[in-house]
């Protein structure tokens, strides 16, 4: 018999410090980092914040980019990976908090777990097809990199509401119960 996924790999201490490495990596990714020199460069139009965008567009876009520009988004796209897994541990990990506080782990809520996946796999998908695009310069390819940024955000946009959601209900079920289990004490 398979032992089923712990989805409690990131509680207590570690929910912690998963939100802490997330909270630095993103400051420093859109600050200082690769996606911040990317978006302030000037007169490149950032693509992937649209939602969707043409072939056309896709190429129009990489074309404003000289080779230190190109170089630059070739890195940002490797570091954009680690942000992904960090962004998807994230919402996997506020899901599984609320589910398992609220006691709903193993019904058909925890189906929600799948929601942050979809967004990583659509997100690799769209950067690795924004790296062909930058060898090859294909409209067809920059199509195909709008329309998974496009899947990429219709489970991104759901993946917030709901893991701030199951976040903040698991944290009032949490302190309930132990509110609950103080009274009991006395």
């Amino acid at each position: 018999m398979s032992k089923p996924h712990d989805y409690h790999r990131f509680s207590g201490w570690r929910l912690v410090v998963l939100l802490l490495v997330f909270a630095l990596y993103t400051t420093w990714f859109i600050g200082p980092g690769y996606f911040g020199q990317l978006v302030r460069l000037e007169g490149y139009e950032f693509l992937q914040g649209r939602g969707f965008y043409t072939g056309a567009e896709a190429v129009a876009a990489i074309e404003s980019l000289d080779v230190a520009g190109r170089r630059l988004k070739y890195t940002e796209l490797g570091f954009d990976l680690i942000y992904m897994v960090l962004q998807t541990f994230v919402f996997e990990a506020l899901i599984a908090f609320g589910l398992r506080h609220l006691g709903w782990l193993k019904t058909h809520w925890r189906w929600l777990l799948l929601l942050p996946m979809g967004y990583l796999f659509f997100d690799i998908l769209e950067d690795g097809f924004l790296a062909l695009l930058l060898s090859t310069g294909s409209e067809m390819i920059g199509s195909f990199a709008g329309v998974f940024t496009a899947a990429k955000m219709a489970f991104f946009l759901p993946c917030l509401p709901i893991s701030l959601g199951f976040a903040i209900a698991g944290c009032v079920a949490f302190f309930l119960r132990k509110g609950k289990a103080a009274d009991v004490s006395y």
